[in-house]
Formats: structure tokens, sequence, C-alpha cells
């Protein structure tokens, strides 16, 4: 009996029927895409929990775990930081603007043609590679419990996917998170435990063990500064996040989940790590650190459990790319067909474009990931590329006033550039493209906003001082306003 297909086809059979549930229910591309901002706080934390937890935070992180050690841990450290500074500082602006998306932020902010470069970036450059990335770790996950090659796991993969994203959008995208949190969660926690016990306990593994991998010591000061610029700055833009934010029944639902979901992926990341130590006692040195997880489960467990935890690591993946191809579809719909194509399309004709989005992206990232090699290396890169051209006008559309719109899109143009070509030139000094194109960004944002004016089609405002002086505003009015017999509980006699 093949328990490994046995855990992965009733993991399937019951996120479908999930999503033929939801599908149901939807009917229009609100339902769709945001859930109809009804979602509580479960959902939303399981989901930024289930979507972090994607390939490369477990795969990758095993993997980084056996070749460098505790130190990978630090590199989470900005991630948790500014997506909780993002819920908590600006959770409520972007509730208050009901944005759907980043380059929704753009437009209204700028004007229209400002939120067609960002849309073509996230959803082309972030979401669709990244996609892509997802396929190369369902393939794996797939190859290495049955006897397929490479290409067609991941062909299977992807159909799963796509099938399950057409079906139900975000409300079955974030239950099926939520509850798969869970499944992670215990996944990596055993796994962590019983390995630990396989190979003769923490003694043994202190042991045998470089002291640079079992201390912070693993990674140079230029690598990990490197790592703290990439892994930090991004999170403030990650359109997930916003979808979340946007997303959730209420205020303090969606800032308490996004800070919760992000706090606990942290600490589930500490056990991917640790299984990548742990696996050094028992696999080959020379093994392939993408291939670390997969081959320390199949050498621990008994297939009766191994198939347990392979369904956790799937779980992972598979949740991570359903929420890429719905966020870029967002983009797509929302941001070019609405915005450039058909301004007066109905909820139903958004409805539809939205699902061939995803269909499209799918391909798309299909594509990339028969081009694949390394899913560090093209993480990191699609997430270089989305905050070097959105974190500064996304700052400045919150906080400065002056921004035009010819200083966004000068910025966005230009720090692309200069990034792309500090790439090309194999990246001189040994600092990340990420760096000059960070600085690039801010210098043309500022100087070109200062010499340029506002067009007409701008909305003139640094929202998150505007939007919070009107709810400061609202509550004095309400305070000064005298409380009728209604509202104060009473009831006026009459003589």
């Amino acid at each position: 009996m093949n328990w490994y297909i046995i855990w992965i086809i009733l993991f399937i059979i019951g996120i479908m029927a999930v999503g033929i549930y939801y599908s149901r229910k939807i009917e229009t591309a609100d339902d769709y895409t945001m859930a109809n901002f009804s979602l509580g706080f479960f959902p939303i934390a399981g989901s930024i929990i289930a979507t972090s937890m994607g390939s490369a935070a477990v795969i990758g992180a095993s993997g980084k775990g056996f070749e460098i050690g505790l130190s990978w841990f630090l590199t989470k450290l900005p991630t948790l930081f500014f997506s909780v500074l993002l819920a908590v500082l600006l959770g409520a602006t972007i509730r208050k603007l009901k944005l759907y998306t980043i380059p929704d932020l753009f437009v209204r902010r700028f004007g229209k043609a400002a939120g067609l470069i960002p849309a073509l970036i996230i959803s082309i450059l972030y979401m669709t590679p990244t996609f892509g990335m997802q396929i190369v770790g369902m393939g794996s996950i797939l190859t290495s419990i049955i006897d397929l090659p490479l290409f067609s796991s991941m062909l299977i993969g992807f159909i799963i996917c796509v099938v399950f994203t057409l079906l139900g959008g975000l409300p079955s995208v974030a239950w099926t998170d939520a509850i798969q949190s869970v499944l992670i969660l215990l996944g990596l926690i055993l796994m962590f435990v019983i390995g630990l016990n396989y190979v003769g306990g923490l003694d043994v593994v202190l042991q045998n063990t470089p002291d640079k991998i079992v201390s912070f010591e693993g990674l140079s000061t230029s690598e990990l500064f490197n790592y703290l610029i990439i892994f930090g700055p991004f999170y403030l833009v990650w359109q997930t996040s916003w979808q979340r934010i946007s997303a959730a029944k209420t205020e303090k639902i969606a800032v308490g989940a996004v800070s919760v979901g992000f706090i606990l992926t942290a600490l589930i990341g500490i056990f991917a790590i640790g299984i990548g130590i742990i696996a050094r006692q028992s696999i080959s040195a020379n093994i392939h650190p993408d291939l670390v997880y997969t081959e320390f489960l199949t050498t621990v467990f008994p297939p009766a459990i191994g198939g347990f935890f392979m369904v956790s690591l799937f779980a992972a993946v598979l949740t991570g790319a359903t929420s890429f191809l719905l966020s870029g579809a967002m983009n797509i719909s929302k941001d070019i067909y609405q915005s450039w194509v058909s301004p007066h399309a109905n909820s139903e004709q958004v409805l539809k474009v939205s699902r061939y989005s995803v269909a499209g992206m799918a391909i798309g990232g299909l594509i990339v990931a028969l081009l694949i090699t390394d899913i560090i290396a093209i993480y990191t890169y699609a997430l270089a590329l989305s905050a070097i051209t959105m974190v500064v006008p996304v700052m400045g559309a919150m906080f400065w006033k002056r921004a035009t719109k010819m200083g966004m899109l000068a910025s966005v143009i230009g720090s692309l550039a200069v990034a792309v070509i500090w790439d090309l030139f194999e990246q001189p000094y040994g600092l990340h493209m990420i760096i000059p194109g960070l600085i690039t960004s801010f210098s043309i944002f500022i100087v070109v906003s200062l010499l340029t004016k506002h067009d007409q089609d701008e909305q003139v405002e640094a929202y998150f001082f505007t939007l919070k002086k009107k709810n400061n505003e609202n509550v004095e009015q309400r305070r000064k306003r005298p409380v009728s017999n209604v509202e104060s509980g009473t009831n006026q006699r009459k003589f």
C-alpha cells in the first residue's frame, strides 16, 4: 500500500470539495477576489501563515538550515518587523481606502496611467515567477512519492492548483489556507521532534554539528545585510498582506490577524531550519539543499506517518501557489482590464476576466517553472524587483502630499533600469541590486516630484494623514453632538 499516494489523494479530494462548495456561493467579482470583505480572524491569520510557508519557507529554509544553519533565521526577522509595521501603521488607511490591489492605490493617488506599470510588475515580474516556483515545489514533492518524471509531476500540481483557484476564489483559498496552516504547523513540529529523536537527541546534534551551523554566525556581514534589505522593505508592498487587510470583516481583525499570522510564521520557520540542521546527522552532505526536507522525511518515517508529513508540505506549497495566482489575477482584472480595457464592465464581466487571468498567469508560471534551477534565487529576484520599484512610491502616496505622478513614474522606470543593469554587471562591491535600486528610486522620486507639478487627475493627498485627520474630526463631532434620548437610553416623561 502506497501511503504517500493515499494521503495526497485524500488531501486533494478535501480541498476540491471546499472549492466546489464555495464556487456555488460566488456571484460577484468581490465575492471571488475579496470574499466580500467579510473574513474573520482565523481565515485571515491562517491564510497569512499558509501563504508565507510556501516552498521557499519550507523546502528552502530546510535546505538553508542544512547548508548555513541557525543564522538563516535572522533573515526572517525583517519580514516579521515590516509586516507587523504595515498592519499596525497602515492597516486602518488601507481599509478606509478599500483597496483591492497596490496599483489601485497608484491609480487613486497619481491617476489612471500610474497604475499600469505597477500592475504589470506585480502580475508578471513577481506573481507569475513566484507561482512557477511553487509549481517546481509541488513537482518535486510528487516526484519523490510517485514514479513520474518531474515535468509530469509539475503538470499534475499545476492542474490541481488552477482548478481549485478557478472554483472557489478567495473564500475557498482563505479557509483552506487556515486549515492547512494548522496542518503545516503540526507537520513541522512533529517532524522536528521525531527527527531529533531519530538521530539520537539534541546532545548528538550539538556534538556532531559545526559551531557555525548551530550559532548565528553562518552568514557573513555582507550576506546578512543583503538578506535583511531584500526580505524587509518588500513586505511593506506584499500585495497578499494588503488583500487580507482589506478582506477582513473589521479593522481590529485585520490588524490583529495579520500581525499574529506573521509572528507565528517566524516561529514556525525555526522548526523548518531546525529540520535541516538535524538532517545533517543522517543524509549525505553532498545532497542538493532543495532535496533535504523530502530526503530526510522519507529516511526517518515509515510511509503511513511520512505520508502525513508529505501532505503538510504539499499543502504549504499549494496554498502559496493559489494565493499568488489569485492576487496576480486581481491586478489583471481590476488594474488593467477594468481600468483600461473596459472601464464600464459589470461585476459579472470582471469575475469572468478574473478567472481567465488565473488561467493565463498559471500557464505563464508553468513556463517559468520549466526554467527554474534555484528556488531561493528566483524568489529573491522577483521579490527584490517588486520592492525596488514600489516601496518608495507607495510610502510617498501614504505620507508625502508633494509627490507627483511624474516623480512616481520616473522612480519606477529608473530604479528598475538601474537594478537590472547592476545585476548584469554581477553586483559590484558585493551589494545586492536592491540597495542601489532603492537608493535610485528614492532619489528620483524626490527630485522629480519637486521639479514637477501635480497633474489634473491626481488626488493630491497624503492618505495616512488625511484619513487620520478626517477620522479624528468625525470622532470630535460625535463627542460635541447632543446625545438624543434614544442614544442615551433614557425616555422623556410627558407631564
